[in-house]
């Protein structure tokens, strides 16, 4: 036992005196049991068969320890168990050390008995391994004698062999023993873990009943000092209340109650579990009892619409009974068929007798009872339906109490259901009896743990019995009446909605979802102080007014039937059209899970019964102002942004107007550069018109001569010939071919104009930027169309453009307009005498550079930072809108560029474009 640690010693020393006290004597007095069966019915054969000259003596021998062993089993096993252990040890090893002698010493086969004798006390026997071995290592050591008792027959090999093999089980048994020494330890470890868990477990239980039996005690006081108080007030015993208080008096009133009557069932529970709950029988008549039971149910029923009868009860004889238990058991009955009957229903109380008991039902047309849940409603704490979405209250207490106190008269209750929707019927089978004596009164605890008589009890508290007795019934219709009225519920919301409203309509709408009456009136009237109300009995009804219109919280209950708060809470949150809307969750469960869950579906706040009036009010005004504040924020984010479309648009204008500005002041540069060459066109043409017409003049007077009049024709081709040596012919082609010239030159550069022009204004056809683009290409364009303006400014321009320089994607005619801009600032900023620019393209890795650089005044320094701002411009008022070159920094960052400026007052300006080659996405052209 090496292995065990040190706590379990104590407890290992406890389980060997058990074992060797009650074990160890039984399980010896068994081995001897079967080794003197062995004895007698398979060795004294054996020794018969093979040593039959020996015979005799081997049952002689056989039959004395036989004898032995008798008296050890009657005499010595019980008493001293480890010491009988050894002495069937010693005797039986002493016996077969004879019969190895007798049969040929060490060469003999019955050695093995002492192998057998070895593990079968090991294994037969409860031993400790140390215990095993010792007997093991004696019975050895009886047989290592031998060589003393005989050396004229010592065979020391074989004697060597035998002791080996009879060692090695000396170690198996001491082993195995060890072994189920151990299991046994465990098995008797866990044994007394499991009694002394049971032992706490009922202490625990204990505990509790005394708990619940003083806390009973206890909580009567102050629930007498509510009760009593309100039924004053309600009794008019202070003045005339108001309406509204009232009925708030008497919500306060029904639920003490219905707490009066959970109280009793706990104590009355807590008497079962103790078996302190004892009945005391006595001869009554049902029939009494049934008729007030069913007139008190009847206006209930009534209400419901429900109609409740009883048959059978005037023809039951005397029985004994305890009329409370009984009558208990009636109205928990009734009041369950009650709850779980809808109206146009019926429940009828029947009873006949049956030999010496007598069999009572209550049958109704109700819900009905699912068939796997019949066993089990009488367990406690049991609900058909345990769901958060149950249509009926309870405790699960009702039915278990009812089955109590039922078995305690040896009777017998059972339900009866051929499924939901079929009605139930509630049987109860009870003896007649007879009537308890005094030894058989009800056990009272006092305040010592002491008891008193039933008799006693009476004498000194009878009408205090009594009249528990009579608020117990009290109780029991009020719960009654609570499922009706929540039953009800559904009918008096309206009702409840328009006596709540207290606040202006101008208030903000909380939309309650409770499917209890009492509840949800109190919700109704505490919020209604602040808000508009509308109510609702459960989710799915919330959920269908919220759709009709929306308010500006929903508060809500969790357990509520056809569709739960935290359902409820997922509905709402999952609509993009409602998912703002604040809920707040309101239950008397204060589980952790619970509350995870409803938060984990979009619940905003967690409130939990009893609350605190102004804390829920208060909650409910700062989820309401919040949900008035995103409201505000929705219509301003709404604003802005319909600003932002209107400022986008007006962006896009002035961009727009912003180039027909930049077309204009081109127009007139364009007018002058093209009416040059238009005019040598049009003058020239004008020119081979007269030119043309001496030619057709000249070639109609060849063609019209008459060669019929030999005389004229000779004179006019004389005519012609000295023209001819004039030159006036050539003189004419050659002045046709210097105007067709003057004619093409113009054209041509008309054409050039043109190009450019189109160039400069190039714009993609879609909203796709295009690849491909020359940047060179567009800065001769742009360069070409302002050499008109730029001589007007007395500005000259340098165009150094690297050879083999990439092009880009992007929108030409966009960037051409920044080239302009720039070229434009830069000559609009020099003096009357004029300056140079110097416009460059060079590409550096995989960036494009456009520099714009000038030597004029430069800019100043505060105006530095507002250089790309909307609308700001250095130049005087009425030059310039502000806008070019924001709009050219917009047009270079929608290509994936920078626009930078370099300046210093009095040396000129510096404006960089950097441009990727290829950039990761191309520009955007509403950004452009």
């Amino acid at each position: 036992m090496g292995r065990l640690v040190e706590d379990d010693r104590e407890l290992y020393r406890a389980y060997r005196l058990m074992t060797e006290a009650e074990h160890v004597g039984p399980a010896l007095q068994n081995a001897i049991l079967i080794f003197v069966l062995l004895q007698t019915l398979v060795f004294i054969p054996a020794d018969w068969v093979i040593f039959p000259e020996k015979f005799q003596f081997f049952f002689a021998a056989r039959m004395a320890l036989n004898a032995v062993l008798c008296v050890i089993y009657f005499a010595t096993a019980s008493r001293f168990p480890i010491t009988s252990s050894t002495a069937v040890g010693a005797v039986g090893a002493a016996l077969f050390l004879i019969m190895v002698y007798q049969t040929g010493g060490t060469n003999s086969g019955y050695y093995v008995g002492f192998i057998l004798l070895t593990i079968g006390l090991g294994v037969l026997v409860p031993l400790s391994g140390k215990q095993a071995l010792g007997i093991g290592s004696m019975i050895f050591a009886i047989y290592a004698l031998l060589p003393i008792y005989g050396k004229d027959q010592v065979n020391w090999s074989a004697l060597f062999q035998h002791l080996f093999f009879l060692g090695a089980a000396c170690v198996e048994a001491s082993w195995a023993a060890a072994y189920m020494d151990r299991m046994r330890f465990l098995d008797f470890k866990q044994k007394r873990e499991l009694e002394s868990a049971r032992d706490e477990l009922a202490e625990l239980d204990r505990a509790k009943s005394r708990f619940s039996a003083n806390i009973h005690h206890e909580l009567r006081t102050p629930l007498t000092l509510i009760l009593a108080p309100l039924d004053s007030l309600r009794a008019g015993e202070f003045g005339r209340l108001p309406e509204a208080v009232e009925r708030m008096l008497a919500t306060m009133h029904a639920n003490g109650r219905r707490l009066h009557k959970m109280i009793n069932n706990l104590l009355d529970l807590s008497k079962v579990e103790s078996e302190q709950f004892t009945i005391h029988r006595r001869g009554i008549q049902l029939a009494p009892m049934v008729e007030e039971l069913v007139a008190g149910a009847q206006a209930l029923a009534q209400r419901k619409g429900v109609e409740i009868s009883a048959r059978g009860f005037g023809e039951l004889p005397e029985v004994n009974l305890d009329p409370e238990a009984i009558e208990k058991v009636l109205l928990n009955l009734v009041g369950n068929s009650l709850k779980f009957t809808d109206r146009g229903g019926r429940i009828e109380l029947s009873a006949e007798r049956q030999d010496e008991a007598i069999a009572l039902s209550i049958s109704d047309t109700g819900i009905g009872i699912p068939a796997n849940k019949l066993a089990s409603i009488f367990d406690r704490f049991a609900q058909v339906d345990a769901s958060t979405t149950r249509r009926y209250e309870g405790t699960g207490i009702g039915l278990s109490l009812a089955k109590e106190m039922v078995e305690l008269h040896g009777g017998r209750i059972w339900a009866e259901s051929e499924g939901e929707g079929t009605g139930t019927t509630m049987r109860l089978l009870l003896p007649i009896g007879e009537p308890d004596d005094g030894s058989d009164e009800e056990v009272l605890s006092d305040d010592s743990g002491g008891s008193l008589g039933l008799g006693h009890a009476i004498e000194s508290m009878g009408s205090d019995l009594q009249l528990e007795h009579r608020a117990d019934n009290a109780d029991s219709l009020v719960e009654m009446e609570r499922s009706v009225k929540r039953w009800e519920g559904s009918r008096e919301v309206a009702s409840v909605d328009a006596n709540a409203q207290q606040a202006p309509e101008s208030a903000a709408e909380v939309l309650i979802a409770e499917d209890n009456p009492d509840m949800r009136e109190l919700l109704s009237l505490i919020v209604g102080r602040e808000f508009r109300v509308r109510v609702t009995s459960n989710g799915r009804e919330a959920l269908e007014a919220l759709r009709e219109s929306a308010p500006d919280l929903v508060l809500s209950d969790v357990m509520m039937p056809e569709m739960s708060g935290i359902d409820l809470c997922k509905a709402i949150k999952e609509n993009a059209e409602t998912q703002s809307i604040p809920v707040v969750l309101v239950t008397s469960k204060a589980e952790r899970e619970m509350k995870i869950e409803g938060l984990e579906r979009g619940a905003d706040d967690y409130v939990t019964k009893p609350f605190h009036p102004r804390e829920l009010l208060a909650r409910v005004r700062s989820l309401v102002r919040v949900r008035g504040l995103q409201k505000i924020l929705a219509d301003r984010n709404e604003t802005l942004e319909r600003a932002l479309r209107e400022l986008k648009q007006a962006e896009v204008q002035l961009v727009q107007s912003e180039r027909l500005a930049a077309v204009g002041e081109l127009a007139a540069g364009i007018a002058h550069e093209v009416n040059n060459p238009v005019n040598f066109a049009l003058n020239a043409a004008r020119a081979m018109d007269g030119t043309v017409k001496e030619l057709r003049e000249l070639a109609n007077r060849v063609t019209t001569l008459d060669f019929g009049d030999t005389e004229r024709l000779a004179r006019e081709v004389e005519e012609l010939r000295a023209e001819q040596q004039s030159g006036r012919a050539d003189d004419l082609a050659a002045t046709l071919v210097e105007l067709a010239e003057i004619v093409s030159d113009g054209l041509k550069r008309t054409h050039s104009l043109v190009r450019d022009l189109r160039d400069f204004a190039a714009v993609s056809q879609s909203d796709e930027r295009v690849a491909g683009c020359d940047l060179g290409k567009g800065l001769r364009s742009t360069v070409q169309l302002l050499k008109y303006g730029l001589r007007e400014r007395n500005a000259s321009v340098e165009l150094d453009i690297e050879e083999g320089v990439p092009t880009i994607s992007g929108d030409l005619g966009a960037l051409n307009q920044v080239f302009l801009n720039l070229i434009k600032n830069a000559a609009e900023s020099f003096p009357p005498g004029g300056g140079s620019i110097q416009v460059s393209l060079r590409c550096d890795d995989d960036t494009l550079i456009v520099t714009v650089a000038d030597d004029g005044p430069g800019i100043p320094e505060d105006a530095m930072p507002l250089l790309f701002e909307p609308f700001f411009t250095t130049k005087a008022a009425g030059e310039g809108t502000g806008l070019g070159l924001s709009i050219s920094r917009k047009i270079v960052v929608a290509h994936g560029g920078e626009l930078e400026v370099e300046s210093e007052v009095g040396r000129g300006t510096r404006f960089s474009v950097r441009l990727p080659v290829s950039p990761e996405r191309l520009p955007d052209s509403q950004a452009i």
